[in-house]
């Protein structure tokens, strides 16, 4: 895909409850009444979602919950792999042609000793069926060293460009995607860069294509009355967003909400939202923002949680009900890890209005946003529009990532990685 939409979503759907302890806080600490509500769904993980994949896919609820149990630790299985493996690990990821079932690529022969260390380490991480491991002929590292290459020529050639290039990982077909716009007129760097990859990638590039339409969105969606959570619309006096989830400082009890990192830019002043009777609170500043070629799209907001406001955030996201999910105003986020492709993936953008869901199409993706091209974005197919920008990226009370941009035509989505985010803004997802 070439030029993303940068998306800011406001008032979105509803959110789904659960209460987290601070960093530090003792286990058997006192709970908030809230958090006793969100006791059920945090032994249940799939209640909101189990009804909605088994539609989506024609099957029964138990099977769907079977196969998003598999979902649920493959980014574990991806990260202990690629240590076990070494040099041999050629990625995870789901296959959704083939039952959800998760595929351990290993590169030569698939031999007894190499299945002996993914029965381990699946075993460890709780996956004792659905998986399976496969030969693949290029290695993870290969991957993303190609794709670091890639990356650096389409920054390069992406400049001031009619019709920017994109680029990411598949990891479900042991290659690199090229996206070439569908319309507008390449330059002759960038046809000689595609000429180029080809030359140099072999089978380990595919050709795809792409809208070559993207661009931002920042803009009134439904809001939340008190506690303040992720989905719900965030107001600037100049533009408005979407609230992504709930974190606190790693070196205080400070809380911020997480957005994306261009709703902040030029936008520095005090955010606010409103509850369900449309009075307007403010939140506070812009503490941090990046927006930036090489790191991300992230910023986090300053919570004025005093008397006067009483926001009292949660770790929730507001989930409404669809085809694919069940009504949650206080739908608890219980964890953060990667993605892997192939894993269900749904977002609630505040301009949206209703969660939807789709599943990770590639990593490490490469793409122009508005006019800066940008590293290591994730792509799916959930849908979004102008002022859905900073939405969560959520599955199974599981965080994954901070919406940035899409297609509102084609229902493509890009997003940052949620690890990315807590990294460099010095956070932590609260859950």
């Amino acid at each position: 895909m070439a030029r993303w939409k940068r998306l800011a979503f406001g008032a979105g759907a509803l959110v789904l409850a659960i209460a987290v302890l601070p960093p530090g806080a003792a286990t058997a600490a006192r709970q908030p009444p809230a958090a006793a509500a969100a006791a059920p769904a945090a032994e249940d993980p799939f209640a909101e979602e189990a009804v909605g994949f088994a539609k989506e896919r024609g099957i029964s609820e138990a099977e769907a919950r079977k196969r998003m149990s598999w979902q649920l630790v493959a980014p574990d299985l991806d990260e202990r792999l690629q240590r076990e493996l070494g040099t041999r690990y050629g990625n995870v990821w789901i296959d959704v042609r083939d039952g959800d079932r998760v595929k351990a690529g290993v590169t030569g022969s698939v031999d007894d000793e190499v299945r002996g260390i993914v029965k381990a380490a699946a075993a460890a991480v709780g996956l004792t069926d659905g998986y399976d491991v496969v030969a693949v002929k290029r290695s993870a590292a290969k991957l993303a060293a190609d794709n670091d290459w890639l990356a650096d020529q389409i920054i390069r050639t992406n400049v001031g460009v009619e019709a920017p290039l994109s680029a990411g990982i598949r990891t479900d077909l042991n290659a690199l995607m090229l996206h070439v716009p569908r319309t507008g007129t390449l330059t002759a760097a960038q046809k000689d860069l595609i000429t180029t990859a080809q030359a140099r990638l072999g089978a380990g590039l595919v050709l795809g294509t792409s809208s070559g339409a993207f661009k931002t969105f920042a803009c009134d969606v439904p809001y939340c009355d008190k506690p303040l959570r992720g989905g719900v619309k965030i107001n600037h006096p100049s533009t408005w967003c979407t609230a992504g989830f709930i974190a606190q400082s790693k070196v205080d009890s400070v809380k911020y909400v997480v957005t994306a990192g261009h709703c902040a830019y030029q936008h520095l002043g005090t955010w606010s939202s409103k509850n369900v009777a449309l009075t307007s609170t403010d939140i506070g500043p812009v503490h941090h923002w990046i927006f930036d070629t090489y790191i991300g799209d992230m910023a986090i907001i300053r919570i004025n949680d005093s008397s006067a406001t009483g926001w009292n955030p949660q770790p929730w996201v507001l989930v409404t009900l669809s085809f694919q999910t069940t009504e949650n105003t206080t739908y608890h986020i219980a964890s953060d890890n990667m993605s892997v492709v192939g894993m269900r993936i749904c977002t609630t953008g505040a301009a949206t209005r209703v969660t939807n869901c789709s599943h990770v199409e590639e990593l490490g993706l490469t793409a122009s946003l508005d006019g800066l091209t940008m590293r290591n974005l994730g792509l799916t197919e959930n849908c979004g529009k102008p002022g859905d920008s900073g939405a969560p990226m959520f599955a199974s009370h599981v965080g994954y990532g901070i919406l940035v941009g899409g297609d509102e035509d084609d229902c493509e989505i890009v997003y940052q990685g949620i690890r990315t985010a807590e990294r460099e803004l010095n956070v932590n997802i609260l859950h």
